[in-house]
């Protein structure tokens, strides 16, 4: 693989940082352009998008520090160490969820919903791209294969080919964005059609969009993760407890987005 993207004397910029920098500043750039399609205000949404930024962030590395708490308890000089261990997507995700669901309830001209559905595409995304730099990192590779998708990675100890789980993550990413673009258009389409404003309805269709790509993404992670070599031996993560305790949620939250879209096109 290429986990060194290129060096400045002594300075040495990863490919796995440039482009998870790359995802997330392509998925807030395409954000900010997607607030006319579920009304959002362009100053709410910034202020909900930058902090709940931040709490992403913390999410990713709390999740870390739950899922291997044992090595931090034992040392804990590596909770300072902030190159110890990985960024876990979960955390990340949730850290940014919980933060925007609170900010929102303080910002009416950024309702939560609405925000959801503005950055569920854009969340794909960033996960289609941020996952070639773990491919090119050589992290979060998969068991060892002899299918004809197995790749050798120049990092692995043990020098056997294994499944490139990073690039099975990518092209479910790409599943899911067009999955979810598919959605979007086709609800937009049936706003458009009955003469309204788009912010008719933004919040159903935010729902709708947000509650089914997290069922995507719960069910490629559930998929996937069988494969990874750092698979935990019982089977399940405490992210993997998360996205299953999360699912009838989702559920409920999609049934409830659907039915609010139906009572709009009745009234119509």
């Amino acid at each position: 693989m290429h986990p060194v993207l290129f060096r400045l004397g002594s300075l040495q910029i990863d490919t796995y940082s440039v482009l998870w920098f790359l995802a997330l500043s392509l998925a807030i750039l395409w954000s900010v352009r997607r607030f006319p399609l579920y009304g959002v205000d362009d100053g709410a949404g910034r202020h909900v998008i930058g902090w709940s930024f931040l709490w992403m962030l913390f999410g990713a590395r709390a999740m870390e520090y739950l899922r291997n708490a044992p090595d931090y308890i034992a040392d804990p000089s590596l909770f300072l160490d902030l190159k110890h261990g990985e960024l876990s997507e979960v955390g990340a995700f949730l850290g940014a969820f919980l933060a925007a669901l609170v900010l929102c309830r303080r910002n009416p001209k950024a309702p939560f919903q609405s925000l959801c559905g503005v950055v569920a595409l854009p969340a794909a995304l960033t996960m289609l791209v941020g996952r070639w730099g773990c491919f090119f990192n050589g992290c979060c590779v998969g068991i060892a294969s002899k299918c004809a998708l197995a790749l050798h990675f120049p990092r692995d100890p043990i020098g056997v080919a294994r499944h490139p789980t990073q690039l099975y993550y990518s092209a479910a990413a790409a599943t899911m964005l067009l999955v979810l673009y598919l959605v979007e258009r086709t609800l937009i389409r049936r706003v458009l059609s009955r003469g309204e404003d788009l912010r008719e309805s933004a919040g159903a269709r935010g729902g709708a969009v947000t509650s089914i790509g997290l069922m995507l993404y719960a069910a490629m992670r559930l998929s996937v993760d069988v494969l990874r070599a750092d698979a935990p031996a019982d089977g399940l993560s405490p992210s993997h407890w998360i996205l299953l305790a999360a699912l009838p949620l989702e559920l409920v939250w999609l049934w409830r987005s659907l039915r609010a879209l139906k009572q709009d096109d009745r009234r119509a």
